[in-house]
């Protein structure tokens, strides 16, 4: 038996069931009495088809959509983060009313400890400038 389907595939199932209403087809004087079950696999067989074209053509809609929401989330972060950084240019980073715009405002920075020790590095530096 050379079949290139797998047996319990949907593919393979389908191609067993063509080839079935083949040979029915084929003989069918001999097999006149089973007519009315050729005529329904038939019919399911077309019933199948349509239902499964219908679940590839969905498929590749909600490929699309996914696509499409992927896009338009990555715009409207692009978006967010320029209001926001306007926002900032505007108000200053530490203004509370950046949290009327659900933004936390900067905290003031802490003054950096001066250096207390007799010859250090830093004040060489600084004073040197």
């Amino acid at each position: 038996m050379d079949r290139k389907y797998p047996e319990n595939s949907m593919d393979g199932h389908l191609a067993a069931w063509e080839r079935l209403l083949a040979g029915a087809e084929a003989n069918r004087n001999d097999l006149s009495a089973l007519e009315p079950y050729r005529a329904q696999i038939e019919a399911v067989l077309a019933g199948v088809k349509e239902a499964y074209a219908r679940r590839e053509s969905l498929d590749t809609q909600k490929r699309q959509a996914t696509e499409d929401l992927h896009c338009l989330f990555r715009q409207g972060r692009d978006l967010v983060a320029r209001l926001q950084s306007g926002a900032q240019l505007v108000y200053g980073k530490q203004s509370p009313k950046l949290s009327e715009l659900g933004m936390k405002p900067g905290r003031p920075r802490k003054a950096r400890p001066r250096c207390s020790v007799q010859g250090c590095p830093l004040e060489a530096t600084a004073t040197a400038k």
